[in-house]
């Protein structure tokens, strides 16, 4: 069974829209329009405020807000594209077959919230029953219109009862729960707006998104253990980062109480189905608030036809599911993630693939963007952290977990400013103690306590028979504990690998707008902690040269904007000497390099190193992107095509690796079986050879010497 979900339609600003051929030649089963067929408010500069227009002039104002929507429903049916699409879709007055929902946009307006409460930051957002009423009446209308009109029918007009109350039946909105196509998999269409409250700030379960009806119905289905395929489907995302607004079932530490009932109740293999976010979306296992992996997948795909706005043209885009006639029993669930070039040509991004299922669970970890972290402690074994940020004094010998916040400060006193070596040692899966390591009242002899710490973490990699031991420079806009649950993820990516994690502040955590804005300070932390980060890779260097650790392979990992606080401890304070000290590493790998191009060849930084640099980029990368349009960080290695082949020097391009995507970290995360075999021979073997890569599956030969990650 083929089914085909897209969401966000302007007609207005968007009339010809090229996706519905694409999808028509899809020649799909089921086809989902899954919110946003029409754009009450978005998009201009003076459209209208219909909340104070319809509470100042109650009779004038829900007439223009009724008329105003019907006359952009009859705009999208008008779009020839569309009206061919639904028009030839093959049993289409059956709910089986075609499926609709709402978002905000055609619910009434941003953010809408179905239940107006004085909870709701001064009443912006609410929506009052005599504006859903309209709402409800229209959007039957507009779906009746795709189910049984022939093509070419004229819209009807505004019906007469448009405000008249609701028929019986309809105090849920949108909800529909049946199997698909007749016989199919089963399906829950949601309605995330009827019934959503508002959230309370930093209030995790307190108000709900789909009332009680939905939700039990959700949760019933859910937990029929070893039932097979649940499809799952609504407009708002389950989990997502948005950057100006929090319209997802879970935004950090705000969440409806539904989503954590679903990932907890799940018994069986969940794929939720979402859109709103103007993009294509691969996001995997979703986390519970707590950061537990749930037996639910999330894809999400937006953007049908959206007009350009400022500097952003987003692609049309749709996503494709083919979903297996052993949807009971287990198999595999194909995804497709498709968009429209500027010629309709399509192409797939990101690309997910096949996702093998059971009758129970899924049988990948399935990682993506959105499961991006891991509990902070996510084993009991101990973890060496260097930590290049607040100076804590005292005469404590450890912390706990509620007391990690002051490690986010920078130093700014040059005394101070290499960094402490502590040891993190925790029960599974909860924080339990950081160690200094070092005399907390004055700093002597920082240096050689660094140099213990380090040591400590190659002799534990002996001692239980890892392959390798890698210094972990994180990226940007990483808390404290964020670089500690990059660190334990690492470790539980690659379990041959033993972390040593430089804990430096990058930039400030938060939203992804705040870590990409904080760029800058990233930059002059780099610069202020130069002197630091040398006498980590001093000791680094002088550990990896003691013969009791030949057998480990040495390896420096520089994610993001970690590859700028390399590139400064190398140009800064590093050479002459560094290759000298460093003789005894296999190899520094950049991954997703954020470091300028001019500065990789710097003969006094990455340029003058005699052993070997392999630096991954993606040119989707989207987060470097937003980095390099906010900040203008110039030609970016992580993103940049021009390379020129050297000696030592190797450069693999992630772009077309699969269900990698506009993905930021490639690497921690679990995309594709190839990627991850080719980032552990990368972080484990002694010796990379491409050649060999190739033979295996992992590499294909590209341009300029560049290879290319399978």
């Amino acid at each position: 069974m083929k089914i085909i979900f897209a969401s966000c339609t302007d007609a207005v600003r968007v009339p010809v829209q090229p996706v519905w051929a694409a999808i028509a030649n899809e020649n799909p089963d089921v086809m989902m329009l899954i919110g946003d067929q029409i754009y009450m408010d978005w998009g201009d500069l003076g459209a209208s405020n219909w909340r104070k227009l319809i509470n100042d002039e109650p009779v004038k104002g829900l007439e223009a807000f009724a008329t105003e929507m019907h006359h952009r429903y009859a705009q999208q049916w008008e779009v020839p594209e569309f009206q061919r699409l639904v028009c030839g879709f093959a049993g289409r007055g059956d709910a089986a077959r075609l499926l609709l929902t709402w978002d905000d946009h055609d619910f009434a307006w941003n953010n809408a919230l179905g239940v107006d409460s004085d909870t709701d930051g001064h009443k912006k957002h609410g929506v009052p029953p005599v504006v859903k009423t309209v709402s409800y009446r229209l959007f039957k209308q507009f779906e009746a219109q795709l189910r049984n009109a022939a093509l070419g029918a004229a819209y009807p007009d505004l019906p007469d009862d448009w405000s008249n109350p609701l028929p019986a039946g309809a105090d849920q909105g949108l909800f529909w729960h049946g199997a698909l196509a007749g016989d199919g998999v089963e399906c829950l269409l949601l309605d995330t707006r009827w019934c959503r409250e508002a959230r309370a700030a930093n209030a995790a379960g307190s108000a709900s998104i789909l009332g009680a009806v939905q939700a039990n119905a959700l949760m019933a289905a859910a937990v029929q253990e070893g039932a097979g395929l649940l499809l799952v489907v609504a407009g708002t995302p389950m989990a997502h980062n948005y950057l100006a607004s929090k319209q997802a079932w879970a935004n950090g530490p705000t969440s409806f109480a539904e989503y954590d009932q679903l990932l907890t109740t799940a018994k069986r293999p969940v794929l939720f189905l979402g859109g709103d976010i103007h993009r294509n979306a691969w996001s995997g296992r979703l986390s519970t608030t707590h950061s537990n992996p749930s037996r639910v997948v999330q894809v999400l795909s937006s953007g049908a036809a959206i007009g350009k706005l400022a500097f952003k043209r987003f692609a049309p885009s749709y996503g494709v599911i083919d979903v297996p006639g052993s949807f009971k029993t287990g198999g595999n669930v194909n995804v497709r993630l498709c968009s429209l070039d500027t010629g309709n040509q399509m192409f797939e991004n990101p690309r997910v693939g096949d996702l093998g299922f059971t009758r129970h669970d899924w049988l990948e970890p399935l990682h993506g963007e959105v499961q991006a972290d891991v509990e902070a402690c996510a084993d009991d074994q101990p973890l060496t952290v260097l930590c290049a940020r607040a100076r804590s004094g005292g005469t404590r010998a450890s912390v706990n977990s509620h007391d990690l916040d002051g490690f986010d400060v920078l130093y700014k006193n040059a005394t101070n400013q290499y960094p402490e070596p502590l040891l993190l040692t925790a029960e599974t899966g909860d924080l339990a103690r950081l160690e200094f390591k070092e005399d907390v009242n004055y700093g002597h002899n920082r240096s050689q306590e660094i140099y213990n710490a380090t040591r400590a973490a190659f002799v534990r990699a002996k001692d239980s028979g890892k392959k390798s031991v890698v210094l972990f420079i994180h990226g940007i806009g990483k808390t404290f504990s964020a670089s500690l649950a990059q660190a334990y993820q690492l470790r539980s990516t690659f379990p041959m690998c033993e972390p040593i994690l430089y804990s430096w502040h990058a930039g400030g955590g938060g939203s992804a707008l705040a870590a990409l804005q904080s760029v800058s300070t990233a930059e002059q932390s780099a610069a202020h902690g130069a002197e630091g980060l040398a006498a980590v890779l001093t000791a680094f260097g002088m550990a990896a040269a003691d013969v009791e650790f030949d057998n480990l392979t040495k390896v420096i990992v520089a994610r993001s904007a970690g590859s700028i606080a390399l590139h400064q401890a190398l140009y800064k304070v590093a050479f002459p000497n560094f290759n000298n000290q460093l003789d005894s590493i296999n190899r520094i790998v950049l991954s997703s390099p954020l470091v300028n191009r001019s500065d990789f060849k710097n003969n006094s930084s990455y340029g003058g190193l005699t052993f070997p640099v392999a630096v991954t980029r993606n040119s989707n990368d989207q987060t470097l992107k937003f980095a390099n349009w906010i900040n203008r960080v110039g030609p970016i290695l992580g993103l940049n095509d021009n390379w020129t082949p050297s000696a030592n020097r190797l450069c693999i391009d992630f772009t077309n690796s699969a269900r990698v995507g506009r993905l930021h970290d490639y690497l921690l995360l679990q995309l594709n079986e190839q990627q991850i075999h080719l980032n552990a021979s990368l972080l484990t073997d002694t010796h990379f050879d491409p050649a060999i890569a190739m033979a295996n599956g992992l590499l294909s030969p590209g341009i300029n010497g560049v290879f290319n990650a399978k």
